[in-house]
């Protein structure tokens, strides 16, 4: 089992109690990251830097739980279609979508492991309680939407939502990318036009238009072919009809191409999109480097006028002193992920919504952290015997997890930093922190 003395728990508690800062459950604000604006300079969107002034990041831990908590890795991504089957609110060429993947503390957790994951939860919510700070200062009015959840209605704060990169290649509206940018794939291409001599003998010798194989029909469909190995690396762009579930009234695309994150298995083999639902399902355990960015977006006031809205920092520093309404989305941006303990929970196959009765109800350079990630080096055997469970359920089942001699190693050559004075405080493992109060490492 996952718990057992020597496993993966103990290996992964030690692994990121050494990272020190580098492990978000390590880390401080205002100490090892501070808020800053990578953008231009007319942004309201802004993230965060590290002491060294680069853009922070930082290794997390979890348990993947399903759908019904906020994961969405199939085709529709978050894209949120409506509540009407029969028109649906569209994903084409033009809109944007990505995956979310929320985690959990993993089933049958250590001590050691329910700390880490707790002080996780004390990190990002550590965030959000700076802003309150100087929105308060400021009298600022503000919707924020956080990283940290509870994934009961209601309950403790105990989930981290973690979201992807853009799952499908983006156009931009009268921005051409290309020659092509805004032509229909299926589009025939236009012949030149000649005139024709007046001396023609009637209408019955004017040639007729014929749809050759040059000008194909705008309803053909070309040949769906699966990539090679050699064509599946980080960026590769793939036909958006080879996810599963692909298909119906939602999908509008016609130049969209799927993308390939850096999304890694056991084996560290890259995790193709069409494969998300089976070795990303629930139970799954993982590692991820993330970084922190804030997405600040114009609010209406009650008269309906629209008012311009400062990063809440920016508004500080300038000293207003004045009400601004709008809304921040806190987002942990995941720039890699490494499945370091499988699962086989049931899962039901993905199909196209044309099938289903209605629609689902949906709510970068190497850093340092990423290197530190990457130096681990998870190399997998299959566990005989081993158990995990899905967060939350009493289903047991067997599961993947690292070799623990390849662990062992690999951690005493970890690029990591200084642990903290005094190392990690306990957390109360006998129950999760209420979100009513100020959560503490």
């Amino acid at each position: 089992m996952r718990a057992n003395p020597g496993g993966i728990y103990d290996r992964l508690a030690k692994s990121f109690t050494e990272m020190g800062a580098i492990a978000l459950a390590n880390a401080e604000i205002n100490q090892d990251f501070f808020p800053h604006n990578f953008g231009e300079s007319w942004s309201m969107n802004y993230s965060y830097r590290d002491c060294d002034s680069a853009l922070f990041s930082a290794n997390v831990f979890g348990e993947i739980v399903g759908q019904a908590h906020g994961t969405f890795i199939g085709a529709q991504g978050n894209h949120y279609a409506g509540k009407d089957p029969s028109n649906p609110t569209v994903l084409d060429d033009y809109t944007k979508t990505k995956c979310t993947i929320v985690l959990a503390c993993p089933s049958f957790a250590t001590p050691p492991i329910t700390n880490l994951f707790y002080n996780q939860l004390c990190t990002l919510d550590s965030v959000r309680d700076e802003d309150k700070k100087g929105e308060i200062r400021s009298g600022l009015s503000v919707d924020a939407k956080e990283i940290a959840k509870s994934i009961r209605t209601g309950g403790d704060l105990d989930a981290i939502i973690l979201t992807g990169p853009a799952l499908y290649s983006v156009l931009k509206k009268g921005k051409p990318n290309g020659k092509d940018n805004n032509l229909s794939a299926t589009s025939p291409p236009r012949r030149a036009l000649k005139k024709r001599s007046l001396a023609a003998a009637s209408n019955d010798d004017l040639p007729l238009l014929q749809v050759t194989s040059e000008t194909p029909l705008p309803t053909a469909e070309k040949h769906l072919v699966w990539p090679t190995a050699e064509e599946i690396f980080v960026g590769a762009e793939y036909d958006h009809r080879l996810m599963p579930d692909f298909g119906g009234p939602v999908f509008a695309f016609e130049k969209a191409k799927l993308i390939q994150p850096d999304w890694r298995d056991v084996n560290g083999d890259l995790i193709p999109p069409w494969l998300n639902h089976k070795l990303l399902r629930p139970g799954t355990l993982v590692v991820a480097n993330i970084s922190i960015q804030v997405y600040v977006m114009i609010s209406k006031s009650g008269d309906g006028m629209v008012r311009k809205v400062l990063p809440v920092f920016f508004v500080i520093l300038l000293g207003f002193d004045r009400t601004f309404d709008f809304v921040q989305i806190y987002h942990a941006v995941l720039n890699s992920l490494w499945v370091v303990g499988g699962s086989d929970v049931l899962i039901t196959p993905p199909v196209p919504l044309l099938h289903r009765s209605s629609l689902p109800k949906q709510n970068t350079s190497q850093t340092a952290a990423a290197l530190a990630l990457a130096a681990l080096n998870f190399n997998v055997e299959q566990s005989t015997g081993a158990s995990s469970s899905l967060a939350f359920s009493d289903t047991p089942g067997s599961d993947s997890t690292v070799d623990s001699d390849n662990l062992d190693a690999a951690c005493d050559h970890e690029v990591h930093r200084s642990a903290k004075d005094g190392g990690l405080e306990a957390a109360n493992v006998e129950g999760r922190p209420s979100p009513k109060k100020k959560l503490r490492k």
